[in-house]
């Protein structure tokens, strides 16, 4: 996936989930930040339905915690605007 999201979403994270959305955010399986974000921007909201879409947290689960921070952070963002 290329970077998809716009401002409007990537406003929506803390400045330190901005960064590096290009690099790896899933080392095992070379998913990138910006697809995992992608796929919560485009309806998963939940690890498993953004291991689904993505592959991220299939190897070691290392990136699990991160990928749960992300999408607490869209989510919540999403219902705060209604």
């Amino acid at each position: 996936m290329k970077p998809k999201s716009s401002n409007k979403h990537l406003d929506k994270l803390p400045r330190f989930l901005r960064k590096n959305l290009e690099q790896n955010l899933c080392v095992c399986n070379e998913v990138p930040k910006i697809d995992i974000i992608n796929a919560i921007v485009n309806g998963a909201t939940t690890v498993e339905e953004v291991k689904k879409q993505t592959y991220a947290t299939m190897g070691s689960g290392c990136c699990k915690l991160e990928v749960e921070r992300l999408i607490e952070c869209l989510s919540y963002s999403e219902y705060g605007d209604e």
